[in-house]
């Protein structure tokens, strides 16, 4: 079979590109080893942030002020498109701004004082954040755990399904085919302009253009992808719709707190809350994974010790080094967009349509999006998951301790 382009994998990436690439007059096959929304773009917890998991300090000192402006302005754009793109579509994604940073430690307090004194200096973010004693944060969030914190206007949550089936559905649309259980297992060399793409059921697609989108999901499908991102479990639950009482983000969309294993969580449309807590670096999932989540719903929210979990699910979430995304061409004809490290509601979208411009527009990624430090894990695929355990246990036991 030819297609002009093939995508590998149905998440947020992967249906972004496919959308513009089938408007744009393309022939595009997508192939998702399980169903749409399997992936992490059907199991996160929908938090459009603002930024990336690196402060815009640490951008600067890294690598330059301008280059650090340059990359918070991809950011600022990447949420306005998701947001804009899908009214433009008609998809509700039930956006709501609002987002809350909170602080789990008076010295993380202080370290969010100072990111909010430089976005408010140098990157024009002072109309769109707010200062929150621990007073205020109590009152927005429904519990007095946190020493405070800032509101960001700028940034809130969605319904990420809505937004992914929204995708699918257009993309569809727009002329491209979604094959789901269709599991790549290699990619094959190039010959006569075209890459091979095969699957477990032994289809062979040559195509133009290859866009490896499956982030946490690669494995033994694209080497280069697999040495830099790894996949990490996340878990999280959904409370039964809560009774206005209890005062729970009665002030805001949704809030993630300054510990290194970030709990994070959001009140939907229907008056339930989404709360993930708690990463695993090691393969498998808790047996429980309600019980797993449940004990830290407990101490961030007390009130929520004992209310009735309606869904608990786990993904995996593809993290990097340095926590940062990798945008590349690999070889000719194969693009590469993952590694979003939790920042992947904002980012994955946007992602995939910079895929798909490469691909229209016969460009590469020569801005500072290619050059964004993204090594690969010490100790090759083997070995990055010892060593990456026992440092993340080391920051993990630095937030029990803090």
């Amino acid at each position: 079979m030819l297609a002009d382009v093939v995508v590998i994998g149905a998440g947020f990436t992967g249906l972004s590109a496919a959308l513009d690439l089938a408007l744009a007059g393309h022939k595009v096959i997508v192939l998702e080893a399980a169903e749409v929304g399997a992936g992490a773009s059907g199991r996160n917890g929908g938090l459009v942030c603002s930024g990336w998991r690196q402060d815009q300090a640490w951008f600067e000192k890294t690598l330059g002020l301008e280059a650090a402006q340059a990359l918070w302005q991809i950011a600022e754009d990447a949420k306005a498109d998701l947001v804009g793109r899908a009214s433009s579509l008609g998809i509700d994604i039930d956006w709501a701004p609002g987002l809350l940073s909170l602080a789990h430690a008076r010295s993380t307090l202080a370290w969010l004082d100072d990111d909010a004194a430089l976005l408010s200096a140098r990157y024009g973010q002072g109309g769109v954040l707010t200062r929150l004693d621990r007073a205020d944060v109590a009152e927005a969030t429904g519990t007095s755990v946190y020493h405070g914190g800032w509101r960001d206007d700028g940034a809130g949550r969605i319904q990420p399904l809505k937004l992914l089936y929204g995708l699918a559905d257009t993309a569809t649309a727009a002329g491209a085919t979604i094959h789901e259980r269709s599991r790549v297992v290699s990619l094959g060399g190039r010959s006569a302009g075209r890459t091979a793409v095969t699957t477990d059921c032994g289809a062979e697609v040559r195509a133009l253009d290859v866009l490896v989108c499956g982030d946490a999901y690669l494995e033994g499908v694209c080497a280069p992808a697999e040495a830099r991102v790894m996949p990490i479990g996340s878990f999280v639950v959904a409370t039964e719709p809560l009774d206005p009482a209890l005062g729970i983000m009665a002030g805001a969309s949704g809030g993630m707190d300054t510990r290194f294993v970030v709990n994070y969580f959001q009140k939907t449309a229907d008056g339930r809350l989404i709360f993930g807590g708690g990463e695993k670096y090691t393969p498998g999932w808790p047996g429980d994974i309600a019980g797993f989540v449940r004990g830290n719903l407990g101490k961030v929210f007390p009130a929520l010790k004992d209310v009735h979990l309606t869904h608990a699910w786990a993904g995996a979430v593809g993290i990097t080094p340095q926590r940062l995304p990798w945008l590349r061409e690999i070889s000719p004809g194969v693009l590469v967009s993952a590694g979003y490290s939790g920042q992947g509601v904002a980012l994955a979208p946007y992602f995939g349509r910079l895929l798909a411009q490469a691909v229209i527009n016969r460009s590469g990624f020569a801005d500072v999006l290619g050059k964004l430090p993204v090594p690969a894990f010490p100790g090759g695929r083997l070995l990055r998951w010892p060593l990456l355990t026992a440092a993340l246990n080391w920051y993990a036991l630095r937030d029990r301790l803090a």
